[in-house]
């Protein structure tokens, strides 16, 4: 395990770690002076231990949010107050000059947006009281709720998304994966909450239609071009399904495989399973029992871990199913389990409330259970693999 320790750099700070990788650390801090709000985009040498100003920005308008995407020699600045347009800024992170500048309008209120890569943003758009029609007649047509748009970075084109499915499912439901340079989307259509679904399961003789979860893989930039091109269809590959009798879940992806959870409702039986995207083979993983004696499962997304969680009267066990061969215990008074890092170290976290000050602090411990030692910090935190950093 690898502890960056950073605090010092960010004391009395509050800060957003953008990305964490072996050599440098990207963050945003946004800051009040007189009564301006600037934004600062700095860089952190992991190797000289420096604090470097990447650029910073003046927010004239205060009610802008700021989304932040970083990729190997750019970074990309959203900035957006939940209106009709927002502005993308293109910057390179070792000069931070700007590379590219544009405002972009869209039809109804901004909700979300994600970059597919370092030239691609997906943004979905919500209904705004000046196009409630528009809105209404798109979603009786597609079904949707918001209509979204690729833009292309370096072209500056605006394309309209015309596949109903990206609309229907928005960023939350689009996983990105690079695979040896290939770059893959996944596609999450889960048809409801896992109780919705079971619920019609039970009252299934009174329902016809095709109730199915889908979990689709597709090459991101097989997707950019149907968009561009202005397809409804979009080139895509289901990797597991399921109808009105089980569930599928996405879970997380580690070393070329997609994981997902299946859970088949007459037996009540869940099974971990992987797909593997180069060999484009299906395995399980493993069965997972019924939760009893306070167990229960913590998944890490990525890379993908699970473990079962078992919290006792004064211990917690922790036991590494996929992923992970920790199998230890560790005092509950170090709180709720996060993580477990190299099998051997737990990361926990714990909120006190303080009655002197009258609010919470919230510690994070990290727990050696080869040593059965361990150290708290009051501070950020947050993993990335084997890298763990505190701020």
């Amino acid at each position: 395990m690898t502890v960056i320790d950073i605090r010092n750099i960010f004391s009395d700070r509050h800060i957003e770690l953008v990305d964490v990788n072996p050599s440098t650390i990207y963050y945003a801090e946004e800051k009040n002076e007189e009564g301006h709000n600037n934004l600062f985009l700095l860089e952190y040498n992991r190797k000289t231990r420096k604090e470097r100003l990447v650029t910073n920005y003046s927010l004239e308008d205060p009610t802008f949010i700021e989304h932040i995407f970083a990729f190997e020699k750019t970074l990309l600045l959203i900035l957006e107050n939940g209106s009709n347009s927002l502005w993308m800024i293109e910057i390179d992170k070792k000069s931070g000059g700007e590379l590219n500048r544009r405002k972009i309008v869209c039809t109804g209120a901004f909700k979300e947006c994600m970059a597919l890569d370092s030239e691609h943003l997906l943004i979905c758009m919500a209904p705004d009281e000046e196009n409630a029609e528009v809105f209404e007649k798109y979603k009786e047509i597609t079904g949707c709720d918001c209509l979204c748009y690729l833009y292309n970075v370096k072209t500056n084109q605006k394309y309209f998304v015309k596949a109903p499915l990206i609309a229907r499912l928005g960023c939350d439901n689009i996983k990105l994966i690079n695979l040896k340079g290939t770059r893959y989307l996944l596609l999450l259509d889960p048809f409801a909450d896992e109780s919705i679904k079971e619920s019609y399961y039970r009252e299934q003789r009174w329902i016809n239609a095709d109730i199915r979860d889908n979990i689709w893989l597709c090459k991101a930039e097989d997707i950019e071009k149907d968009i561009e091109s202005g397809s409804e269809a979009i080139t895509k590959k289901c990797i597991a399904s399921a109808d009105i009798k089980a569930l599928v879940r996405y879970m997380g992806t580690e070393g070329g495989k997609v994981f997902f959870r299946a859970k088949e409702f007459r037996s009540g039986v869940e099974k971990i399973c992987s797909y593997d995207i180069a060999a484009e083979a299906l395995a399980v993983e493993a069965t997972l029992e019924l939760p009893k004696d306070g167990t229960i499962y913590l998944i890490e997304e990525k890379p993908f871990k699970t473990f079962s969680v078992k919290n006792g009267k004064t211990k917690t066990h922790i036991h590494g199913i996929i992923n992970s061969e920790a199998d230890f215990d560790f005092d509950n008074s170090l709180g709720s389990f996060m993580t477990c890092i190299e099998s051997r170290y737990a990361i926990t976290s714990k909120a006190v409330f303080s009655e002197q000050e009258q609010k919470e602090h919230l510690y994070y411990y990290i727990y050696d259970a080869q040593l059965d030692k361990y150290e708290n910090y009051e501070c950020g935190c947050r993993v990335k693999g084997d890298t763990l950093v505190l701020y």
